[in-house]
């Protein structure tokens, strides 16, 4: 009797895992995009573990070491400072310590979506490299803070030098236009990261249904959530930029013991932490992190010890705050989510189907009492100095729904966002504001310039927009080389530089891949800056007269240029894409925009020259999307510099860098399943138990 129900109790145990498996769908589209679809929210995570393994899994492993800080037990010890400032800010101790207090619902997600990974490893075991970590959720947690941390530590790292202003290697472009101003009668969105193309800030481009979850954008490769995209009601963009959320404190160490600070007339101890690094072939390095109550000490002087103190240090929220924002419906949920503080410092601009837009220049700041400059490091031994708490998302620079119906940040200051910005640097404390009064920059000039001029947006011009190669001060600076070339004494060096002069005349001030007006217009304007006396690139924008001097220092620019180029090329005339490329797996391909010598187009990319004299891309555009936020059907377009897979013997490693990206085109997203229809290249069934 026992051995026949124990025979009944297995056979409705395995039904009822049969039964209780959850279908997941991964469609991949004609660009080998996955669409996932599935019934929960679980299932679609699991999917995404899945197709993010199946497309780029060794950099998604090496993610998890770069936040973990273990990179140089596998590569060597090129990386033991790399890890030694990941083990200083705590990702993995603080990850793993708190792992436990997230929501159920968003670890349910997340071990899902490592399922899937790990699902996918088993059934691939000779894709899986010889130094893959152990798998664990905790990990997905480092990874956000690894990712947002490069804000909170740069700004650290600048007050430490004793500077008020942090140059990061970010930049990006967003913009949003309200329905009035577009003649698709919906508010549209862009969203245009620039990062660099290569490694843990190359996002992963995905669609997910399931449950509460409809998401169409880019997210970590290594986690289950979105980073910029859309949703069926709303979708945001970000920026570099926004309010000092980091300080440094100058702690008074006890000259008779480095482990004493002293606090309030007292001396107090430091906390130690051991950390050992491995070492590829070499002894590990053990090293100690001090603390003091302000946050860990970066640097010691003396009797001084120097504190970063960041309401970061010890947070795990950011994962909890992106999946609040991408099951958010509506302006108020969204804004709920943002409230939550997790963000690192960026402009945040949205756009929804009710045809709002919105901007909140965000990020976790300290309240600081008044009296001390924190833009610098303030004395960390009395309690004077210490924050008030952390101000609610109502203090942050915010705007909701402009009068002018467009709004944009291109890197810029939040009274440059459009004309006649409300957003001045007097309605708020300096920190919070975070930038100096008409902060400006090329991108955010030629945004306004077009959103203005733009008063019935149609999609091709949101995508001519988010696509556009206009030189900054092109038209200016042909003005002021005609000046100079009038009245320059030396009319021998004028004809000889005729060719040159004609070219640049002739030429239409976009950085096109077959302008070669373009590739002059290039080294010229680098060879301004090297000769004196200087020019004021401003008093060329007002078209100020040149003096005698500055005329001269132009035509020898340029005669230096033009002997540049003969040297490296061998002629005069250069296309721009035959020297300005983006390369993948030994191909290259010609690309538009890019450096001016005086600034970036809105389409950015940041290149190197190499031995070959020319400017391979490496950062710039990377996840640019155009979305049309049309109710009950949200339309979006959508490139990245390279292809969806890691794999060089794939269609989809190099196509978007040859058919998109070098065309100066996107695609669109087929965001809902019927879209979808037509364009499907493959179809993979899982079960999720």
């Amino acid at each position: 009797m026992r051995q026949g129900f124990l025979i009944l109790l297995a056979i409705w145990m395995l039904f009822a895992g049969v039964c209780f498996a959850e279908k997941v769908t991964i469609y991949r589209d004609e660009w080998g995009v996955p669409h996932i679809y599935a019934q929960t929210e679980e299932g679609v995570a699991y999917g995404l573990g899945w197709a993010q393994a199946e497309d780029r899994l060794e950099q998604l492993l090496k993610n998890y070491r770069l936040a973990a800080g273990t990179m140089a037990e596998v590569f060597g010890e090129q990386w033991i400072e790399h890890d030694w400032q990941q083990r200083f800010v705590g990702h993995e101790e603080v990850s793993r310590r708190r792992y436990r207090e997230l929501p159920a619902k968003i670890r349910a997600v997340i071990e899902a979506y490592q399922q899937g990974v790990k699902d996918y490893m088993k059934r691939h075991p000779e894709q899986v490299p010889a130094w893959a970590p152990k798998i664990e959720p905790w990990q997905v947690v480092a990874l956000g803070r690894y990712i947002i941390f490069n804000w909170p530590m740069g700004r650290a790292m600048a007050e430490l030098q004793r500077r008020n202003e942090v140059t990061l290697p970010f930049s990006s472009n967003q913009w949003a236009v309200r329905p009035e101003r577009t003649a698709e009668g919906c508010a549209i969105l862009l969203i245009d990261p620039h990062i660099p193309w290569d490694n843990e800030f190359r996002f992963y481009e995905f669609r997910a249904h399931g449950g509460e979850l409809h998401l169409s954008g880019f997210g970590p490769l290594g986690a289950p959530m979105l980073g910029l995209g859309h949703n069926r009601y709303l979708g945001w963009a970000a920026t570099t930029g926004g309010p000092d959320t980091t300080d440094i404190y100058v702690e008074e160490v006890n000259p008779n013991n480095p482990l004493q600070y002293r606090y309030e007339g007292k001396w107090r101890n430091m906390t130690v932490r051991k950390v050992r690094i491995n070492v590829a072939g070499k002894p590990p390095v053990e090293r100690e992190i001090h603390y003091t109550h302000h946050g860990p000490i970066i640097l010691r002087e003396g009797n001084r010890a120097y504190a970063v103190a960041t309401p970061y240090l010890n947070e795990v929220g950011f994962v909890v705050q992106l999946y609040r924002m991408a099951t958010a419906r509506n302006l108020r949920e969204f804004q709920q989510a943002m409230a939550m503080n997790h963000f690192m410092e960026q402009n945040i601009m949205y756009a929804d189907v009710e045809g709002n837009i919105f901007y909140v220049r965000t990020g976790r700041v300290p309240i600081r009492p008044k009296g001390y400059d924190f833009s610098k490091p303030v004395p960390g031994n009395t309690r004077a100095t210490e924050w008030l708490g952390i101000h609610p998302m109502k203090d942050l620079v915010q705007l909701l729904n402009p009068s002018r119906g467009y709004m944009q940040n291109c890197n810029i200051g939040p009274d440059n966002m459009l004309v006649n910005s409300p957003l001045t640097a007097d309605k708020y404390p300096e920190y919070i504001y975070g930038a100096r009064p008409n902060e400006n920059n090329s991108r955010g000039r030629r945004a306004v310039e077009l959103l203005e001029n733009t008063p019935r947006m149609t999609l091709r011009q949101a995508i001519a927009i988010a696509l556009d190669t206009h030189a900054d001060m092109a038209e200016q600076w042909k003005e002021a080389l005609a000046q100079a070339a009038e009245q320059s004494a030396d009319k021998e060096t004028v004809a000889r530089l005729q060719p040159a002069i004609r070219l640049l005349r002739q030429w239409d001030g976009f950085m096109n891949a077959d302008s070669a007006g373009a590739s002059l217009f290039r080294f010229w304007r680098e060879a301004i800056k090297r000769f004196s006396p200087p020019i004021d690139p401003e008093a060329v924008r007002a078209r100020k007269p040149l003096s005698a001097e500055q005329a001269e220092a132009l035509l020898k620019a340029l005669a230096s240029a033009v002997e540049e180029m003969q040297k490296r090329y061998g002629r005069l005339e250069v296309p721009w894409g035959e020297i300005h490329r983006v390369r993948r797996g030994g191909k290259s391909w010609p690309i538009s925009g890019g450096e001016t010598g005086g600034g970036q187009t809105l389409r950015a990319v940041g290149s190197r020259m190499e031995a070959d004299n020319i400017f391979y891309g490496v950062t710039g555009q990377n996840w640019t999307q155009v979305v049309l936020f049309r109710k009950g059907a949200v339309e979006s377009y959508s490139a990245n510099p390279y292809g969806q897979s890691d794999h060089p013997t794939s269609p989809h490693y190099t196509d978007q860098a040859e058919k998109l990206f070098s065309k100066s085109r996107l695609k669109p997203t087929w965001f809902e399943r019927e879209w979808l229809e037509g364009h499907i290249e493959s179809t993979t069934v899982l079960e999720w138990k």
